[in-house]
């Protein structure tokens, strides 16, 4: 896999492609107090998670500002965090802060451990040697998010609308799939092919300046199921909790598709026309620069809708609209506001 395909656009993704996301940074927690340490820092309940399940989510400040997003799974006795390098290096920082005073290893994995998207087709080619028990060898319907363990690492079909497989494998195993994947002459695309994907599906990751800016709800975690409103404390819970519970929240994450390649980063400003004028509506958090398209995300108010024209602040001849969200923002009403009343 010496060197990547490049892509025009998303649409044009071959049916058989694989993506190393190179760009990731993959965070183990190991020892006795792994789950109790962990209960204590992210959105969602450690207790909860069992070997099976993959979730989203959240690792934020004492006021509730996001330093990473990503997935979290169970690999044999360690905790899994996979996220992107600029969140990660700021969650593994924090996280080991802190984790000095309790029984737990807390590692960038990224060296031992590699990460890849394979797509669904190309799976049982690629992935059938190396997973004896997985859907995509007995041809049954994958569920999302669901984990699929074996000595050599872990897999699981991702909730994404461009099906496929995140696979997160130990370096003999990985080395071996990159072999298989010159053999059977697969397209390989660079991190940006798989940071595109997640952008077109509204899976907000935060880079650059923007670690650290953000409540989850503004980034639309709560919609991927990656706040557990209902555990007990961790790092932000307060701030978190009473953006739900008194509506607090007044921002949202949209993505955008600019039908051609332009130079962006986390942190430019995106405008909103209003009548004649331009008014600034919030920034980027992330950015997928493909050959013939760029995708980005960006936090605006919540109230955006899909009529609304935007341009790029730094360039302002580039007009786009904001892509339907796959989700509903929408937060359910809570019953706790009622016991507190």
């Amino acid at each position: 896999m010496s060197h990547s395909n490049t892509l025009l656009t998303l649409d044009s993704l071959p049916t058989d492609y694989t993506v190393e996301l190179n760009g990731s940074m993959i965070i183990s927690l190991e020892g006795e107090q792994a789950d109790s340490y962990l209960q204590g820092q992210l959105t969602v309940n450690i207790n909860t998670l069992d070997e099976k399940t993959v979730r989203h989510y959240a690792h934020c400040d004492n006021k509730g500002k996001t330093w990473s997003s990503g997935l979290i799974a169970r690999y044999g006795t360690k905790i899994l965090l996979l996220t992107n390098k600029d969140a990660g290096a700021r969650t593994l920082a924090e996280l080991n802060k802190y984790g000095v005073f309790s029984k737990v290893d807390i590692v960038d994995n990224s060296e031992e451990m590699h990460a890849y998207f394979v797509s669904r087709s190309a799976a049982k080619n690629l992935l059938g040697p190396l997973f004896s028990n997985s859907p995509f060898v007995n041809d049954e319907s994958p569920e999302p998010l669901i984990s699929h363990q074996a000595k050599e690492g872990l897999c699981f079909e991702t909730d994404t609308k461009q099906p496929g497989y995140v696979v997160i494998l130990n370096a003999s195993a990985s080395e071996k799939l990159r072999e298989n994947i010159a053999e059977h002459a697969i397209a390989s695309y660079s991190h940006t092919v798989y940071d595109a994907i997640k952008i077109s599906n509204a899976h907000a990751q935060i880079s650059g300046d923007t670690v650290g800016e953000y409540v989850p709800q503004m980034l639309n975690l709560h919609a991927l199921n990656a706040i557990d409103f209902d555990k007990g404390c961790y790092m932000g819970q307060e701030v978190v909790a009473r953006t739900r519970f008194l509506g607090k929240n007044k921002r949202a994450a949209y993505a955008f598709h600019v039908a051609e390649s332009v130079e962006l980063s986390a942190g430019d400003t995106v405008e909103k026309q209003l009548g004649d004028n331009w008014r600034r509506a919030g920034q980027i958090i992330s950015v997928a620069k493909l050959e013939g398209e760029t995708w980005f995300m960006a936090v605006l108010s919540n109230e955006t809708t899909e009529e609304d024209l935007h341009r790029l602040a730094d360039h302002s001849a580039i007009t786009c609209y904001p892509c339907p969200l796959p989700y509903s923002i929408e937060q359910q009403a809570s019953n706790i506001v009622k016991k507190r009343r």
